[in-house]
């Protein structure tokens, strides 16, 4: 359960806005049936891409103090969430650990090198101690030679994101919890940035089933592939190297349209089994209960804050500018910014993406699948033949 009380430092107008938005999220959850973590019958696992948590380098933050309790109440709501998109400086992460509660950890790559395409990101997982155990054994996938990712003849690559892959246990159900930030680059899919995107899920979906072939453990493979549409070349690709990929038919970007997110299994024989196997709907629109449309005019004077702050450095840019190219950029942005303000139709255009760097543009996916295999076994203990009977 998050950790309330810092609420309290908090002015009243803002506490009291960010209590009545935990209370709606929570109760979207209960009316949406988003599962309670269980004492340890079942194992609630996810996927989340934070946008850009928490570096501020696209100038539509620093997030809110009440966003961070927003992000703790549903990752509470997780055993264990792969994030992704978390940023160089882990002082954000540590800030959301501390609301999130002391029962909870995480376990973060290094950051991969901007010049692969990295934007300096680091992929992790957060997990709740009490339920879930980490074995110790963690690692980023390096390619071996022949599964190096070519869109082009020339050029062998390792991943723009190298993925993560640690092993954990819960209950009965030991595995390997693997996680993805799949090179975007373009939409064109004649374009060689798609063909590098593709061939990124095509080898690490490729090596893990390798992998798991040779493994005694599960493995779990989630994150964002930025996947588009169901049955494209990268969703395929997953079905093609075994993996059995979670129903999802809303998309899990904000406006539920891509199917960017994705959850895959390949499991042992009998020990993988699906808590509500039909449902087909398995992303949290938090947007439903914080930062909705009709909050706008709540936000308004945070923004055109926010915005006049972004003019004066601009044109503190400006002055300092030691080139025509810094000049003119900064040129454009106070353009831009005194555009978006300039009346509450830009402003609510503004508000939209703002809002994504409050939370995400992405909707955090779940499943919940059983981890108590203690029946099983016991009957498998009733016809077990001991050698010295």
């Amino acid at each position: 359960m998050p950790f309330y009380k810092p609420l309290k430092n908090l002015s009243q107008i803002d506490r009291n806005r960010t209590i009545i938005n935990i209370e709606r999220l929570r109760n979207q959850f209960n009316i949406e049936k988003i599962p309670n973590k269980k004492a340890s019958e079942t194992l609630i696992l996810g996927t989340w891409n934070i946008r850009n948590f928490d570096d501020n380098r696209f100038n539509y933050g620093p997030r809110l103090e009440e966003s961070y309790y927003y992000i703790a109440e549903i990752i509470s709501r997780f055993d264990i969430i792969a994030v992704q998109e978390i940023c160089d400086d882990v002082w954000p992460l540590k800030k959301l650990m501390r609301v999130i509660g002391g029962n909870y950890d995480y376990i973060l790559t290094d950051t991969t090198h901007s010049s692969l395409g990295g934007n300096q990101e680091r992929l992790g997982f957060i997990y709740d101690k009490d339920k879930v155990k980490f074995s110790g054994i963690a690692g980023e996938i390096v390619l071996p030679d022949k599964f190096l990712i070519s869109e082009v003849t020339n050029k062998k690559r390792q991943f723009s994101r190298t993925p993560f892959a640690v092993e954990f246990q819960s209950g009965w159900f030991k595995f390997v919890f693997s996680t993805v930030h799949i090179y975007f680059g373009s939409n064109g899919v004649k374009t060689p940035e798609y063909k590098r995107r593709v061939q990124e899920i095509e080898a690490i979906s490729k090596y893990l089933s390798r992998e798991a072939k040779k493994s005694d453990k599960n493995h779990i493979l989630v994150g964002d592939f930025n996947i588009k549409f169901p049955r494209s070349e990268g969703y395929n690709s997953l079905e093609k190297n075994g993996f059995n990929i979670v129903k999802n038919l809303k998309g899990s970007n904000r406006d539920r349209t891509k199917y960017y997110d994705q959850i895959s299994f390949q499991s042992r024989k009998d020990e993988l089994e699906f808590v509500d196997p039909n449902r087909d709907d398995r992303t949290i629109q938090f947007f439903n209960s914080v930062f909705r449309e009709e909050d706008f005019d709540t936000y308004k004077p945070i923004i055109l804050k926010h915005i006049d702050e972004k003019i004066l450095k601009a044109e503190k840019d400006l002055d300092e500018a030691s080139s025509q190219r810094k000049k003119k950029k900064a040129e454009r942005q106070i353009k831009s910014l005194n555009t978006a303000k300039e009346n509450d139709d830009s402003l609510k255009k503004y508000y939209y993406e703002w809002k994504s760097f409050q939370m995400s543009d992405h909707l955090p996916l779940w499943v919940e699948i059983k981890v108590d295999f203690s029946d099983s076994y016991l009957n498998y203990l009733k016809t077990y033949e001991n050698r010295n009977d």
